[in-house]
């Protein structure tokens, strides 16, 4: 069903993302991913290296014109983009009192800035095509908050109003756009190891979903996952 599509997946070089990109290899799409840390980028292809057609870009999502140039490059050389899936993340737990304005930043620009850099250079490609869908990594935390993670709640909040706006603006063009929103993941993430995690999603159950929204037929106008564990 998926075999021969185009998917971009940011933050997919870890976590979650990982995950993703896995799964959509197996499933034969044509993957790309982007992230900033060019290390990283070299682990992946080395984890992933035989599971099929996979590509990946070192790209700072928070910087319009890294987003623009890699998405131009990738739509110019495949005619298409059908999927993205937004999933690059930051986690910072302090009392509301300590945050700074630095762990403001890096969350907010990261999570909902980001996804709405590289959503925005999407649509307008899907705009111009047969449309296709975006699919938003948000959380939990966007329906119920908890203790040292107010910027961290407030961007995962954000991110489902952004997706439900773009979702009723998207649906003229051929383009849905789908908030998958996961509880506790057995993740390295927000300064504590999975190790650490006794309970919680694994990150193929939530990968599964994800591809799942993604295959999802059409005359789906909009949806939403809550994934708990």
């Amino acid at each position: 069903m998926l075999k021969n599509q185009t998917a971009i997946v940011t933050g997919g070089t870890r976590g979650i993302g990982a995950g993703i990109v896995k799964l959509l290899l197996t499933e034969g799409v044509r993957t790309i991913v982007l992230a900033k840390n060019e290390e990283s980028i070299t682990n992946l292809k080395e984890t992933m290296d035989g599971l099929g057609e996979l590509e990946a870009y070192q790209c700072d999502i928070t910087s319009s014109e890294q987003v623009a140039a890699v998405v131009e490059k990738v739509d110019e050389k495949y005619g298409r983009i059908d999927t993205l899936v937004n999933n690059a993340g930051v986690g910072v737990w302090k009392p509301f009192e300590e945050m700074t304005e630095e762990d403001w930043d890096s969350q907010l620009d990261t999570i909902l800035k980001g996804a709405f850099l590289c959503s925005q250079a999407v649509y307008k490609k899907m705009m111009k095509g047969e449309g296709g869908q975006i699919v938003n990594i948000a959380s939990d935390l966007a329906y119920n908050t908890t203790e040292k993670a107010s910027a961290y709640c407030a961007s995962k909040w954000g991110l489902l109003g952004l997706s439900h706006t773009m979702n009723k603006e998207g649906k003229k063009h051929g383009i849905r756009v789908t908030t998958v929103s996961p509880g506790l993941v057995q993740t390295d993430f927000g300064g504590v190891p999975a190790a650490k995690k006794t309970s919680g999603l694994t990150v193929e159950t939530v990968a599964e979903q994800v591809v799942s929204v993604i295959k999802t037929g059409k005359d789906a106008g909009q949806v939403e996952v809550i994934i708990r564990p």
